[in-house]
């Protein structure tokens, strides 16, 4: 098979032929030289590319404000971006060290 070329780090985004489960690669499923098994059902060889996630701009979604720790979707509960996040003004301006 002729090896899939990509430019950059690209995680790819897989599913189980089996269980349907969702997983994420570091390479195209056919690039591994060891068989690969599914996470969810244990059988291997079973996973291929999804593609409608693969290529989703995940990257866009992603938001990294001081309202987590960690990066996550924008838009979320405690996320600065998020419109209703006006109803806690006091943990917004204690949180970038407007009041002490």
């Amino acid at each position: 098979m002729k090896p899939h070329i990509l430019t950059g780090p690209r995680r790819r985004h897989c599913r189980c032929r089996v269980c349907r489960g969702r997983q994420v690669k570091a390479k195209h499923p056919n690039d591994y030289t060891r068989r690969i098994r599914c996470k969810h059902c244990g059988q291997f060889n079973t996973l291929v590319v999804d593609k409608w996630a693969d290529n989703r701009g995940w990257r866009k979604y992603t938001c990294y404000c001081d309202g987590y720790h960690f990066p996550h979707r924008i838009r979320s509960e405690f996320c600065f971006e998020n419109p209703h996040y006006g109803d806690h003004e006091e943990r917004r301006l204690t949180a970038y060290g407007v009041m002490a």
